[in-house]
């Protein structure tokens, strides 16, 4: 049913949904305050390289015989807030022997994970025999601790593949290791190195898999795949980034700030240090791109004013970081009951909705959670106890304006628990099923929680600590599916509700892909998406081809399908002779239950290639730069360029296309027709050729970058911190850099010539504007008044009738040019999802010309899904 908003804007947006967080807070009970906002160099916390080593002893035996599995392989993942992340980068390994024992020593004093592996068999971690899912502990200085045991069951399968740079020769003595699920949330395998021709094996547990490699000199590598299966991964060489931290007021250097430097941009690359007595500090291991460092101490924060570009293999020098004053929180989770007592594992973490600004706490042996560098502001709190629910619905915020916060207090209680097995119609157990579940029902502006287990071998799952509620599991299986509508299940307080989950057989299409020689075309994205359009979206619905061109999609739901052949994210790989007005793509399947339907995909060869070289402003040989290539449509009346399509949206599915030293380059693996191809060294420069045919030889040339800067003013005074987005919406280019404490001034760095859409924001205030940059200028003396924010509110009503339509959650930005959010747009009173009358309300919305669009808040039992 289509739906339409009555409001006072309209438009389209681009949407991304929010992060899926557990709600399992609960009010502040008891609040201190202490001390002031004063100086930002903190106290030295102890080292542990410096106190005396430990060691971890067990064993290891197979879960079913009891029998000692000598030669398993064990390691202990250390980790500490206080060192730097470089001293625990490689986990601490040692064989079991004959008797299954094991010793690791030299330890350092710090929280570990320790876990084990075997050929044949699953791997496994330690679990704390009495807290349920507790694989950590801390090991103390000297400690020599005993008994941490480890089963293994039968049933792993084998992970192979090789470990290359990006210029193709394999690496040797790589590390390589896997972790369970499909973004690697499950069990970490010991590592295991590769041989000289950069090959490795892996045995771990069936289904979805994170493999990750690194090497001296390299930057680390991860990708996702399946188990069992063959996995390669390439190596980038390591760039690195080298600063000084000093006191925003006296320019003094502090030691023993913690240092976090990250990807500025949508990325994964995140490393720390620790600042020494000289204010110093070096991450590396980073991949190229552009990053920010920031640096916190006991009462101390700051940041760079913008990003630093880190070009391929790069060691840049000389970032600043200025700390300036902040304050601590700090608090403990206590569990209720006739004798309260400490949850010895809660956690804490806090967000200022205003200005997008997130603090985590750091949890002590006795319970006590401590956040500091935390800037003044008004927060809100996610609190909570493995296995615990919260006493109350949600908290009073946090109010930190001049002084610490201590001595906070919230309470958890014992909470419902749901737990069952995962089972066939013929009653076998399933294992390895991500059982899913959140709230569903109650209010319209209730909180939704999320939470999840995995099945064990013998099916078994457990839900704890859940609030009162009824909850809507939906069990995501490899090769068997949920029914359509779910499983509801009542969860009243305290109480534990028994509910196995019976799960449907699914169907399988196996298949070829082949070009039309007949010759089978290896490493293409396979996706049978269903013609009845679903909500049952899985991120594992789709296979890659092997080298024989075969590819398997297990665990469908019996109905009717498209099966299509894609790389990466934006191109759909067409039959040989139609173009880009084929209504129909792919070919169709049926699927049944518990049957396999045969597929054979027809594509055009991917035997085409573009060649070229790239130089730079002065016409000299580029030799970092990366080519991306992207069709260019041949659909009537659509537009041919396709520069946004080449942006970094494949997540590193397919091998990058390098320059070599002259600065030439070939891209490979091309389909027929005319291709968009961009130059560029990743965080700044670039050159784009438009209409390259394939088989063509081409030239481009990457032009002096430039710069913009300028200052954001409003009423009362500067703001103390700004985001600006810059926007080119014909080349699709975009940057977002944050500023902390600059007087509102900005300098961007790096910038392509364009016509940009410059958006600043801070907390209360935002404004838009469109500026021209040429090639190699650098535009000084913009100025920009920030508007105040404004409160939206309307109806959302059903198209036609005018009824009203509830549930819907709406959220506001700029219609163009002022980049997205990763927010639902409302707080934590829910109040932008419309009422029984349809009504709603949007706080913080930027004036101009702005997009509204929303989502039913139970999108898979609403007769409305989205507008």
């Amino acid at each position: 049913v289509a739906v339409v908003l009555a409001a006072v804007a309209a438009g389209l947006l681009f949407w991304r949904c929010s992060s899926r967080e557990t709600k399992n807070a609960a009010p502040a009970a008891q609040t201190k305050n202490a001390g002031t906002v004063g100086s930002a160099v903190t106290p030295r916390r102890e080292d542990p390289r410096k106190l005396q080593r430990a060691s971890i002893a067990g064993t290891v035996t197979d879960k079913a015989t009891k029998r000692p599995l000598a030669g398993a392989q064990i390691c202990a993942d250390g980790w500490s807030h206080d060192t730097p992340s470089d001293v625990f980068k490689d986990p601490t390994c040692v064989v079991a022997d004959d008797k299954g024992v094991y010793k690791i020593e030299n330890l350092l004093s710090a929280n570990y994970v320790v876990s084990a592996a075997a050929k044949t068999y699953r791997p496994a971690s330690y679990e704390h025999p009495n807290k349920k899912h507790k694989q950590s502990f801390l090991l103390a200085p000297g400690e020599a601790k005993q008994g941490i045991d480890i089963a293994l069951d039968p049933g792993g399968v084998e992970i192979t593949g090789t470990v290359s740079d990006i210029s193709g020769g394999p690496v040797a003595n790589a590390h390589v290791r896997a972790s369970g699920g499909r973004w690697g949330g499950g069990t970490s395998n010991p590592p295991t190195e590769t041989d000289a021709q950069g090959k490795y094996s892996l045995w771990v547990r069936p289904g979805g898999v994170r493999v990750t490699a690194g090497a001296d000199g390299y930057a680390n590598a991860s990708e996702m795949g399946d188990a069992p299966g063959k996995i390669d991964l390439l190596l980038t060489p390591e760039s690195s980034l080298t600063g000084t931290v000093v006191d925003a007021k006296s320019g003094e250097p502090i030691e023993g700030a913690r240092v976090s430097v990250q990807s500025s941009g949508f990325g994964w690359d995140r490393e720390s240090d620790r600042s020494d007595a000289q204010g110093k500090f070096r991450v590396h291991g980073l991949t190229p791109g552009r990053f920010v460092a920031e640096a916190t101490t006991e009462r101390g924060y700051g940041r760079t004013e913008g990003s630093t570009l880190v070009g391929l293999g790069q060691h840049v020098e000389g970032v600043v970081v200025r700390v300036h004053p902040a304050l601590k929180i700090q608090g403990k989770v206590m569990i209720k009951g006739d004798k309260p007592a400490v949850c010895e594992d809660g956690f804490a973490w806090f967000r200022d909705e205003e200005n997008n600004r997130w603090a985590s706490g750091r949890t002590d042996p006795d319970g006590t959670i401590t956040a500091e560098g935390v800037v003044p502001g008004t927060y809100t709190v996610q609190a909570g106890c493995r296995g615990y629910a919260a006493a109350k619905e949600k908290f009073d915020p946090i109010v930190m304006k001049d002084k610490d916060l201590v001595g906070i207090v919230w309470e958890v209680e014992a909470g419902a628990t749901i737990k069952g097995r995962v089972l066939s119609k013929r009653g076998e157990p399933i294992a390895d099923v991500d059982v899913n579940a959140r709230t569903t029902g109650g209010g319209l502006r209730d909180q939704q929680r999320w939470v999840s287990d995995e099945s064990k071998l013998d099916g078994s799952y457990e839900l704890e600590g859940l609030r009162a509620a009824t909850y809507l599991i939906e069990p995501s299986a490899k090769s068997a599916v949920s029914p359509r509508e779910g499983f509801k299940v009542d969860a009243p307080a305290g109480k534990i509700v028994e509910k196995d989950l019976i799960l449907d057989d699914g169907g399988k299409i196996e298949g070829v892909v082949v070009d039309e020689q007949g010759k089978p075309v290896e490493g293409v994205k396979i996706n049978a998406n269903s013609i009845e359009n679903d909500w049952n979206f899985r991120w594992d619905s789709g296979s890659k081809s092997d080298v024989a061109g075969k590819f398997v999609i297990d665990g469908l739901r019996p109905g009717e399908y498209r099966v299509i052949a894609s790389k990466g994210w934006f191109e759909t790989l067409r039959k040989p002779g139609t173009t880009d007005d084929e209504q129909h793509p792919g070919e169709k399947a049926v699927v049944k239950s518990s049957e396999t339907t045969k597929v054979r995909l027809v594509i055009e060869a991917q035997s085409g290639s573009i060649k070229g070289v790239v130089v730079d402003a002065d016409g000299k040989p580029v030799s970092d730069a990366y080519l991306s290539a992207a069709r260019e449509s041949d659909a009537a009346g659509a537009q041919q360029s396709n520069v946004s399509a080449t942006r970094d949206w494949d997540w590193g599915e397919e091998k990058p296309t390098l320059t070599n030293v002259d600065g030439t380059f070939t891209i490979p693996r091309l389909s027929p027709g005319k291709y968009t191809v961009r130059a560029y060294r990743k965080g700044g420069g670039e050159a784009v050729q438009e209409h390259v045919a394939v088989g063509s030889t081409t030239r481009l040339q990457i032009k002096h970058t430039g710069s913009i800067a300028g200052i954001a003013k409003r009423e009362g005074g500067a703001p103390e911190e700004i985001t600006v987005t810059l926007a080119d919406l014909k080349t699709g280019f975009n940057r977002d850099e944050r500023f902390y404490k600059t007087g509102g001034k900005f300098t961007i760095h790096d910038l392509p010539k364009g016509h940009f859409h410059l958006t600043v924001s801070t907390d209360g205030g935002s404004k838009k504007i469109e500026l021209d940059l040429a090639e190699g200028e650098a535009k000084t003396g913009v100025e920009i008044t920030l508007d105040s924010l404004v409160t939206l509110t309307g109806r959302v009503v059903e198209m036609g009738t005018q009824k009203p339509v509830p549930g819907m959650r709406v959220f506001a930005q700029l219609a163009t040019g002022g980049g997205f959010t990763i927010s639902w747009g409302g707080d934590t009173d829910n109040d932008n999802i419309s009422d029984e009358l349809g009504k709603f309300t949007v706080k913080r919305v930027p004036r101009g010309q702005i997009a509204v669009q929303g989502m039913a808040k139970e999108w898979k039992n609403s007769d409305y899904t989205w507008f």
